[in-house]
């Protein structure tokens, strides 16, 4: 049992106050005890349905106030407690509506006491929860098998324990005026730049709102760009991944409720780094994320390069393929730009169908469809063998990317570039990447730019970035965060 803690109360409560005030919660019980026939011995138990261990007020509360009672007849306060082997702690404010709805609902016993108009806690509470487990989204390979769960003190534990330094921080908020969402702010205090510290902590102290709906409400609300097309936070469902980016110099930001962690600042290059690049070799790694770069690429230009070939420029492609495309195409009734636009819609529906279905069937339908209609298409004459392989690549270069919010963005970007491309040929797609890139180059997360270290260029962080170094080669944290100890190694000689 734990504490709560101090101040008596100048309103006079009665229990018959506190039943109606609670009329409307039937979640809450109000519970009237009294030992003997004497007023002074009467208590009132007040707690939420679902939040406490209920078994332990029949088995270890109500013998011990009786024991506590039995000793003056009447129950004493000692300048605002009362002592006992029950662990009671009155009040942190005064009591009031809200005050004792927040403490019942965080799990507390409150007990009133009528003849002192006093009330003490008991920290009895049971909140529903599950124990971690592998994470849904960040599937761990030769990594650690526990993820974030929903529960704010499960989660800064799952951190505790694979950092025993007193140098981590962690600051405690409660946010939102009606749902009192915990949330929580991790980080080295002799590693973070003071300046990001300082505007993480401006931003989250600057937020009024009646509730937080989740990460992405968050999210939103601390970016430095309310209207920004990428996410400028990371999020991950993995302590491992969460305990190496406070290491390089980064905060993590634990909201009671989810599963989920932001992790800033998120720049592009830290969204496509996966947590399972900590543990597999660095040749290897280093090639995935070639990959993920590449892929990355060809998901947001493929679609929109084949439109500008085949509509506006078949001369820049080889006569060989063209003649297969031209015979392939024979006898369609759409053009080339009409046929990639529909699979482009088909694909995000296919995509959009699986996240909402349950993973296993979701999974199975995204495949078997694709393969269903996109062959029942070829035969139905309704669009060309090739622009079916075009977008088969597509989808399956967006599937590599690690972050969720950043692969979403990939669409929209995607068929950004594709319309360009379908009304001024490939002209319009090299206006498009260029005007991509300066937005890009524009953004900055918490003072540091979005595209860092690859603009403005840091040369010796970007092969860190491309590639993975062996660990005993990574003696430096990445200079753009601007971090108190540069080296990894050991205490910063400066």
């Amino acid at each position: 049992m734990n504490n709560h803690s101090v101040e008596e109360t100048e309103v006079h409560w009665t229990p018959q106050t506190l039943k109606d005030m609670f009329k409307q919660s039937d979640d809450i019980h109000i519970f009237v005890h009294q030992y003997d026939e004497s007023p002074s011995s009467t208590v009132v138990l007040i707690y939420s349905d679902g939040t406490i261990d209920s078994s332990l007020i029949s088995r270890t509360v109500l013998p011990e106030l009786h024991a506590l009672y039995r000793e003056n007849e009447e129950f004493v306060l000692h300048n605002g407690l009362m002592f006992g082997s029950l662990q009671l702690e009155p009040l942190q404010n005064k009591a009031s509506e809200e005050t004792l709805y927040e403490v019942i609902f965080e799990g507390s016993l409150v007990l009133f006491f009528p003849q002192l108009n006093t009330f003490l806690t008991v920290n009895i509470s049971q909140i529903p929860g599950r124990t971690p487990e592998e994470s849904s989204t960040e599937i761990s390979i030769k990594g650690p098998k526990d993820g974030f769960v929903e529960s704010i003190v499960v989660n800064v534990a799952l951190i505790r324990k694979r950092i025993r330094s007193k140098s981590l921080c962690y600051d405690k908020l409660i946010l939102g005026k009606r749902t009192k969402t915990k949330v929580g702010l991790l980080y080295f205090q002799d590693i973070i730049s003071p300046k990001i510290l300082a505007e993480i902590k401006r931003r989250l102290d600057k937020i009024d709102v009646d509730g937080i709906a989740g990460v992405g409400h968050l999210e939103e609300i601390l970016t430095d760009s309310k209207y920004s097309l990428f996410p400028l936070l990371d999020f991950t469902g993995r302590p491992d991944f969460a305990v190496n980016c406070l290491l390089n110099g980064r905060f993590v930001i634990i909201i009671d409720g989810s599963p989920m962690v932001l992790i800033g600042p998120g720049t592009f290059t830290l969204l496509l780094k996966s947590p399972e690049d900590l543990h597999f070799s660095y040749y290897y790694v280093s090639f995935v994320r070639l990959i993920r770069a590449l892929s990355f690429l060809l998901s947001i230009i493929l679609p929109g390069l084949w439109v500008a070939l085949t509509a506006y420029h078949p001369d820049q492609i080889p006569y060989s393929l063209m003649a297969t495309i031209s015979s392939s195409r024979f006898g369609l009734p759409f053009s080339s730009p009409v046929e990639m636009f529909l699979l482009i819609i088909l694909l995000e529906i296919f995509r959009e169908a699986g996240v909402r279905l349950p993973s296993s069937i979701g999974q199975t339908l995204t495949v078997i469809g694709g393969l269903i209609i996109g062959d029942a298409s070829i035969r139905a004459g309704l669009v060309s063998p090739s622009v079916v392989v075009v977008g088969a690549v597509t989808a399956v270069c967006g599937v590599t990317l690690v972050n969720q919010t950043l692969s979403s963005v990939v669409s929209i970007v995607r068929l950004g570039l594709f319309m360009m491309s379908s009304f001024l040929g490939m002209y319009g797609l090299v206006m498009g990447v260029i005007l991509l890139v300066i937005y890009m180059s524009r953004l900055q997360t918490f003072g540091i730019p979005y595209l860092s270290p690859l603009s403005p260029p840091i040369f010796k962080d970007i092969a860190k970035t491309l590639i993975r170094l062996p660990w005993i080669k990574i003696i430096h944290r990445p200079q753009d965060l601007k971090t108190i100890d540069s080296d990894h190694q050991g205490e910063d000689p400066t």
